[in-house]
């Protein structure tokens, strides 16, 4: 059993106040959430990210607490409701946890991509959040992030919920805010707000009065980009929606969409306030009256499936049945050389004929001897070990949580699902076997003539890089680094350029090559490695990629980013790290250069590297 560092680190099977963990659904910057079961039934807890004490910026905290305030206020079926709550481990210190009814099935940016709604079910759906809106501004609590993202549609009935109301108000809620606008989504965010912040934005006494009709605008830009977008999950949005002119037409983006609907969407995000619907209830009479209409274009699906190549950054672009041409052109080059290398296999194994024949009948394998008895064995099912499995459907409850995807084949490191039967909640880890190359053994010889391995490493890890190369020590890679400050330009680019919050964290997938989901259990070894964040936000996206170096050589795990990629192209010196205070311990069955661990992981922001 390892120490909990984090609340995006519990494990299958541990129990939290009676709660048991069954896997973790998704992280954002305030709290991770998990699906737990107690007496049968299964239900999201949701952990803020800090404890109370724990003098966080981001008051991830006071937010959940916030958020529980919103929901005691309200009980409506379109909006996700709260059960019990509590602090973990201890009720007077422990991290704050929040029961949340568990809702199975989509985001909407999701649902819109799997199930091709037609322009009658999409006002259905908008129908009903348009009056669990109106319900809430009537008690009083204003969501103010309302996004694709934090709406799901349950996949057993179709039914809509409005999910976190981390960001959320309610009538003589706290101040929370230290800025002239609340948390939310740029591109949710109404006219009259974005001008405040620019007329403001130096005022940091400067608060911006939420009014209804800024949820109205932002339920109305998510009504816009589920008609007008076919692939809203992976952000690719036709048009912007930010500034002071109107996007064109929904009906001119995309011709399926009745004119009425494209009319009605265009009125819920007119720039000027006083051109919208007063209430989310005038809204809900007109959606629910296109829900009855039946014609053609209310009857059919507004988007076709889709062929062209879909990107999602922890699996790698997926390719349309039709290659292109030049896809096309390497698959002939790559058949090529494997017609090549078949042809030398051929002749090599007809030369090596008589001295196999020669050492079967001598009663020696080469093969068992190079690979152990179990080697042909573990080669041969390795191709079906290794096949991701899928997960059935999750649900993120929390903001910017990235929907849980399989990955392909890892390097470094191979991460193996377990044997039948699946125990999703308890992943058994399965190393392969050990495999000794040819060029291993005379790489021992040298070591052993140089002395002892211990006094080896030592002078390895006190050398320079030009030393090390000529005392022919591993690669650099195995030798954990020192812990020194994090270089200038990456501090810069951090908590300057970007407004990270120093020691603050995000929920990471180490390797974006393991495969398996976020609760899975991954091997890891040494070497370059890519990661990417899976519980984003605007100052870090979701799918954001970092480019870093692994250390497993004492049994533990340490990883270092040095390079962002943000989903827009752009790229930034950081420094992230894994193991806030020193490299953390690995799960049962680790061994230096080969460290069992989560596959997705608390990453923190730090000025200096541990």
């Amino acid at each position: 059993m390892i120490a909990i560092h984090h609340p995006a680190q519990l494990h299958p099977g541990q129990m939290v106040d009676g709660w048991r963990v069954v896997r973790l659904l998704g992280a954002g910057t305030y709290g991770a959430v998990y699906r737990v079961e107690k007496n049968g039934q299964h239900f999201a807890m949701k952990l803020a990210m800090h404890r109370a004490s724990s003098g966080d910026a981001a008051q991830a905290d006071a937010r959940l607490k916030r958020e529980l305030g919103c929901l005691v206020h309200l009980e409506h079926p379109n909006i996700v409701a709260s059960r019990a709550y509590g602090r973990w481990p201890d009720l007077r210190t422990g991290w704050l946890y929040v029961i949340l009814d568990l809702v199975e099935g989509y985001t909407l940016a999701e649902w819109v991509e799997r199930m091709h709604p037609t322009a009658q079910e999409v006002a259905r759906v908008f129908g009903k959040l348009a009056g669990a809106v109106d319900y809430m501004h009537g008690r009083g609590v204003f969501h103010r992030d309302l996004k694709l993202g934090n709406i799901m549609v349950r996949a057993s009935d179709g039914e809509p919920f409005i999910l976190d109301f981390s960001a959320g108000d309610y009538t003589n809620a706290e101040d929370l805010t230290d800025a002239p606008l609340p948390p939310g989504t740029k591109r949710y965010r109404s006219p009259e707000a974005s001008r405040f912040l620019r007329e403001n934005g130096d005022d940091r006494n400067a608060r911006y009065e939420f009014k209804v009709t800024d949820d109205v605008y932002a339920l109305g830009v998510c009504l816009f980009d589920v008609l007008t977008a076919d692939q809203p999950a992976s952000g690719a949005f036709k048009a912007p929606v930010e500034g002071r002119l109107m996007p064109p037409p929904a009906r001119e983006l995309n011709p399926r969409v009745p004119e009425l609907l494209s009319d009605a969407a265009m009125n819920f995000i007119a720039r000027k306030p006083e051109h919208r619907p007063p209430t989310a209830e005038v809204m809900r009479r007109k959606l629910e009256a296109f829900a009855v209409e039946a014609g053609q274009d209310w009857t059919t699906p507004l988007h076709l499936p889709a062929t062209k190549p879909h990107f999602d950054p922890a699996t790698g672009p997926e390719e349309s049945v039709a290659p292109r041409p030049r896809a096309l052109g390497r698959a002939v080059l790559f058949g090529a050389v494997l017609v090549v290398a078949a042809l030398v296999a051929a002749f090599m194994a007809a030369r090596s004929a008589p001295r196999l024949a020669s050492a079967r009948a001598a009663g020696s394998s080469p093969v068992s001897s190079s690979l152990g008895d179990a080697g042909p064995v573990a080669l041969a099912e390795a191709p079906s070990q290794l096949r991701p499995h899928v997960e059935d459907a999750g649900v993120s409850l929390d903001a910017g949580a990235a929907p849980l995807v399989p990955s392909t084949l890892s390097s470094p490191g191979v991460a193996l699902p377990p044997q039948a039967p699946v125990q999703k909640e308890n992943p058994a880890v399965k190393r392969a076997p050990t495999v000794a190359s040819p060029s291993e053994a005379p790489a021992k010889k040298a070591l052993s003539s140089r002395g002892s391995g211990a006094e080896f490493l030592k002078k390895c890890a006190a050398a320079s890089a030009a030393v090390a190369l000529q005392l022919g020590c591993p690669s650099s890679s195995q030798v954990r680094p020192a812990s020194d400050e994090c270089p200038s330009d990456a501090r810069e680019a951090m908590f300057n350029e970007l407004g990270l919050v120093k020691g603050s964290s995000t929920l990471l997938t180490i390797d974006m090559k393991q495969p398996g989901s976020q609760a899975d259990l991954g091997v890891y070894s040494d070497g370059a490695v890519r990661g990417v964040v899976r519980s984003g936000n605007r100052r870090m996206p979701t799918g954001t990629i970092l480019y870093g170096q692994l250390w497993t050589g004492d049994g533990r795990l340490l990883a270092r980013y040095t390079r962002a990629q943000y989903p827009d192209g752009n790229t930034y010196p950081v420094c992230i790290a894994i193991g806030e205070e020193g490299p953390e311990d690995g799960w049962e069955g680790s061994k230096p250069g080969a460290v069992v661990f989560p596959r997705s992981f608390g990453a923190y922001w730090v000025s200096r590297w541990p």
